[in-house]
């Protein structure tokens, strides 16, 4: 399931983060000179005059704006995002949302007019087309997905919003001739000039619901999915009702290695053997290694949060 941003825009909330260099479509103009002496006279000539226009880099960021799991309910939640445009030009930015389950619906995808991570349907309305206003180099909008549970019933799900810069997207290094802002080319930066934001969902009106996300980091301080990056796992156990005998399992993924020492409980540290605290990291689980942290009895409208990590091999 797929929905497109469709309505009007007014006064969309923005912010603006300094940037540094030169600005896309910029005329870099230069013309040498030559001094020389004939019969002792100094003469002088210039050379041709030659010029460069700078290209459009396409590079945009899109975060999540918090990290609690997200639990939907027959009432409108308000989940929010911020789009930020890391070109050196003028740019707008196409955006998407998609869900996983038909458990959830997408009320509406809307710009966060004042900032406020709250949704006012008075002010808060869809871009044109599904697109944001231009934004400047370093500009930020703020967006909101409004979502409620349908009947399908209790499921776990996860949104998915993406944004794409409307000049174009492709691999890094990929060229759009002449569509750079003054006439300049456009190329494709680092970030393919698309982002996606996943957030998991759950929607339980009764009953225990865990919630699981993750993050990446690598050594070069990128969320980049490369060889030795660390992933960071969270999850979320949340309890409506008083249970005995909680426990919560997670295999170590294929591909990954356990980070030692990196098991916590509700932000406390836990140790990897299998000893008198709650977690353990057993190498020679089945169908494979994989920690588990026991809970045990759980109070009505607990939360508690497990996060471990992986290495990428």
């Amino acid at each position: 399931m797929t929905w497109v941003l469709v309505g009007a825009l007014s006064q969309p909330g923005l912010a603006q983060t300094p940037v540094t260099g030169t600005s896309a479509g910029t005329p870099i103009v230069n013309t040498a000179g030559l001094q020389y002496d004939i019969g002792g006279t100094a003469r002088s000539t210039n050379s041709n005059t030659v010029t460069i226009i700078v290209a459009e880099r396409l590079d945009v960021a899109l975060v999540r704006d918090g990290q609690d799991a997200v639990v939907v309910t027959s009432r409108p939640v308000a989940i929010p995002f911020t789009l930020t445009n890391l070109n050196n030009g003028a740019e707008a930015f196409a955006i998407a949302a998609t869900l996983s389950s038909r458990a959830v619906a997408l009320r509406a995808l809307v710009i966060d007019t004042d900032g406020d991570g709250l949704y006012d349907p008075a002010k808060d309305i869809a871009p044109v087309d599904g697109t944001t206003p231009l934004l400047a180099p370093g500009q930020s909008i703020k967006l909101l997905a409004i979502l409620v549970a349908t009947a399908e019933g209790a499921a776990n799900a996860t949104l998915t919003l993406t944004a794409r810069s409307t000049t174009g997207s492709g691999a890094n290094g990929s060229v759009y001739p002449g569509a750079g802002d003054g006439g300049g080319d456009a190329v494709v930066g680092m970030t393919g000039a698309i982002a996606s934001v996943a957030v998991p969902l759950g929607t339980a009106p009764a009953g225990p619901v865990l919630l699981k996300s993750q993050s990446v980091r690598a050594a070069d301080g990128s969320q980049n999915a490369v060889r030795d990056s660390i992933i960071t796992y969270s999850l979320e156990a949340r309890f409506t009702d008083a249970v005995t005998g909680a426990r919560i399992a997670d295999p170590i993924p294929a591909g990954t290695v356990f980070v030692p020492g990196s098991l916590v409980l509700d932000g406390v540290p836990l140790s990897d053997g299998a000893d008198a605290d709650a977690g353990r990291f057993d190498p020679n689980a089945a169908p494979g290694a994989g920690i588990t942290v026991a809970l045990g009895r759980v109070a009505a409208g607990s939360v508690h949060t497990v996060q471990f990590k992986a290495k990428i091999q």
